[in-house]
Formats: structure tokens, sequence, C-alpha cells
């Protein structure tokens, strides 16, 4: 990966959110009309590696595709350029997203309505996450030739009056596919799904998606092993009432439990928070098991009877260190961080932008979690 530049880490990052493609998941008959299923299947593999491999080569290669070069140590992270390198991995999908909306299937081939391509509106209720400007086409149709992918009707890589043929003849199947996925993910507003090549854009019809509403949002992007934890968390926390919305960003995917409906409905902060990754960008977690549970506990002291019980794992999410905080802390108008005691050290958490324990859970220690955010809460 080339260190230097801030588009290169956000690269890896869109590698990461590839959805990996589990051994058994559901196909609807509306993508098996013009392929079987060991066919579809095939051309879904081929695609999910390829969105990969793109990825990974802009993280290598990012002058390549014409995408932004701001230094990591010249522009702060939350910069605007720090903002535009993490949408601009994504450049290359939208580009195709595109082309594909604005066509019609000819056989093995898409016939691209240039004129419609260039009127292209985002959908209703269009998902902010996703910038749609794209730029440097001429690049990016260069490096998707590079792929496999043969344009004709463009000039000198750019667009002209006349209509484009797009053709795959690697795999016809694979082009049919993204055809499919992007019409889908365009209905449905769904484009971040295409752009993570989502699986389970393939379990309902054209016009449903039915999926992201739970634990499968962060369950279909971690390891076998951290779905568990997640398994387990979910079942406890339903049980006893909580309820569930999408909370993530740009930075990674994300589920917030509230204690209910109204509070998740107004501006009250969430009890359990899981994310897919951390959000360290100067320090990213390379381990394979990334996932983070958030918790919220404010009275540490209400804690401290019962971590007598606790295993080492839990007793060190209070005592294994201390924040330094945010620089609110040092000027005295910090409004989140929490300070304690544990014998007899002080500690020191800072919550201006997430919960003040942020950990990597483990299964058997679950319930301790639901416990002592039940103690320390309030």
């Amino acid at each position: 990966m080339n260190t230097e530049y801030w588009v290169s880490n956000w690269a890896i990052r869109r590698q990461d959110e590839v959805v990996r493609i589990p051994a058994e998941h559901t196909i609807h008959a509306d993508f098996l009309q013009q392929m079987n299923t060991l066919e579809l299947k095939s051309a879904l593999t081929e695609t999910n590696t390829l969105f990969q491999t793109i990825y990974g080569d802009i993280a290598l290669h990012p002058d390549e595709y014409g995408m932004p070069l701001y230094l990591k140590d010249k522009f702060r992270v939350f910069s605007s350029e720090f903002t535009e390198s993490g949408q601009a991995p994504y450049r290359p999908f939208i580009l195709l997203h595109h082309l594909l909306v604005s066509s019609e299937i000819n056989n093995t081939c898409i016939i691209v309505d240039v004129e419609k391509y260039k009127g292209y509106k985002p959908p209703p209720r269009h998902e902010t996450s996703v910038n749609q400007i794209i730029k440097k086409t001429h690049l990016l149709f260069s490096k998707l030739m590079d792929y496999g992918f043969i344009f004709e009707g463009l000039k000198n890589k750019k667009l002209t009056s006349a209509n484009i043929q797009i053709a795959y003849p690697d795999n016809p199947n694979v082009l049919l596919l993204l055809k499919h996925l992007a019409d889908k993910t365009y209905q449905t507003n769904r484009i971040q799904d295409f752009l993570s090549c989502h699986f389970r854009l393939l379990q309902d019809d054209m016009e449903t998606a039915n999926y992201d509403n739970g634990a499968d949002v962060v369950t279909d992007r971690v390891t076998d092993a951290e779905k568990q934890v997640v398994y387990a968390l979910d079942k406890i926390l339903t049980e006893k009432g909580f309820v569930t919305k999408y909370y993530g960003g740009i930075e990674c995917h994300g589920i917030a439990y509230y204690h209910n409906e109204k509070d998740m409905n107004t501006k009250k902060p969430y009890t359990y928070r899981l994310i897919t990754r951390d959000m360290d960008f100067d320090n990213p977690d390379i381990n394979t098991e990334r996932m983070l549970l958030q918790l919220r506990i404010r009275k540490v002291a209400n804690c401290l009877s019962y971590l007598a019980y606790c295993s080492d794992s839990v007793r060190n999410i209070f005592a294994g260190h201390s924040d330094d905080g945010c620089p609110k802390r040092f000027n005295q108008t910090c409004k989140h961080g929490i300070k304690y005691e544990i014998d007899g050290k002080q500690y020191w958490r800072c919550a201006c932008c997430h919960t003040p324990f942020n950990i990597k859970p483990q299964l058997s220690d679950v319930p301790d979690y639901v416990k002592l955010v039940e103690l320390g809460e309030k």
C-alpha cells in the first residue's frame, strides 16, 4: 500500500467493505432469467474478486486512477481533503453504476444511452454517504479496460454523442450480473451495496431489499468468531426489549441499540453500538478481527463491586489504559469525558465522539457487558 496518501488508506477500507460471499445464500428467481444458479454464483464470485482487486490496486497506485493525492502528513483527519479521499475510491464503480442504469441489455453486451447517462439523476432519498461526482473519467475508462471491460463509442477514452457498447468477453455473465445489481440498487436506493458487491442484493426480487434491518449489518462483514458475539449480544438485548437502527458512516458499518423506539427516534444516545472496525486512521487495525463494541457506561463507581467477580478481560476494560482525551479536557470544557479511580489509580476516558468504553468483545464476556451497562449507564 502507498502510505503517503489518505486515499490509499481509504482504498484499503473500501476493499474491506466488499462483502464476502458465504457458502450458502438465497438467490431470487428474478436473477435467474438469463443464467442458471451455478453460472450466477460463478459470476458473483468473479465480480466480488474484481471489486476487491480494483480497490487494492487503487491503494497501490492511486495516481493511475486520477485519485486525489492528499498527503497524510499535510491534511488532518476529518478535513475536507480527508473526506474527499474517502469517497474517491468508489469512482470506478460509480462510473460503472451510472453507465449500467442508463443502458439496456443486448445479448451479452450492454448498450448505454449517452443522453440518458448525461441526464442521470440520483434516486429519491439518495444515500448521502455516496458522493456521485466522478472525476477524470478518461483514466477510469482506461483502468476498467485493463480489467477486461471493452467500451466501444468512446473517443480518446472520453464520451461523445454516440451511444456506448460495453462488453466483458472473459465472462459475459459478470456484465449481466452487474447490470442487474445496478438496476436493483438504483430502484431500491442501495447504491452503497453495489459499491461493496453485497450478496444479499440477490435474495429478494428486483424491487425489494429486505435486509440490513438488524444484526446482519455487522455479521455480514465480520469473521465467524465475531458473528457469534453479535448473535449472543443481539439475543440478550432483543429479549430485553432493545430496538436497533443502522448507525455507521463513511468510516465503518454499525448497529446501535436503544432502550425503546422513543429513545431511538429522538436525540438520546445509544446504549450499545457494534461497528465493523475502529476509526483510528493514523494507526489502522490490521488484525483479522476488528469489530468493536461500544458501551454506554457513565458511572464506573456503580460497577466496581461487580467487577470483583469478572474475568481479567472484563476488568481490563476499565483498568487497561487511560485516554489522553480531547483538547477540551485540558481547557476544562469537556462535558462528556469521565474520570474514575480503581485500586488507587485514576483513569480518564474521553466520550466526545463515541462512548467511553470501546472494546474488542469476547463471547464468554457478553453477559458481563450487559450487566455492567445496566449498573453504570445512569
